[in-house]
């Protein structure tokens, strides 16, 4: 199977989201990331997306904080969980320098999953 993915994908432990639609609040679990990428499992209701953004502040084990935009991009079930990719348009710089931290440094990463 091909992998399309232009950006390595980084599994993470401990990470959480916090959710904000236009209607309201919930909270998910952080499954994977990459640099423009996220996916979230165990949210305690779907957002209301639709194709528009919407903004996720995420924690990390050490009480770090990211805020920012990003736009639904495709779900799945996995039995009584749903699985939701997004693509992130917007972050700070704090983020894209934890992100490299987890990338890793060898060329052919995409054959180490």
């Amino acid at each position: 199977m091909e992998n399309k993915r232009r950006y390595f994908r980084m599994d993470v432990q401990g990470m959480k989201a916090d959710i904000s639609d236009d209607i309201g609040f919930c909270s998910a679990r952080v499954k994977d990331v990459s640099r423009f990428g996220i996916c979230l499992s165990k949210m305690t209701r779907k957002p209301s997306v639709k194709g528009d953004y919407f903004l996720l502040i995420i924690s990390d084990q050490n009480e770090h904080h990211y805020k920012m935009h990003v736009q639904g991009r495709w779900e799945t079930g996995q039995g009584s969980d749903t699985i939701f990719g997004a693509e992130i348009k917007n972050a700070p710089w704090g983020w894209t320098e934890f992100i490299s931290t987890l990338e890793p440094v060898k060329e052919d990463a995409w054959f180490l999953q």
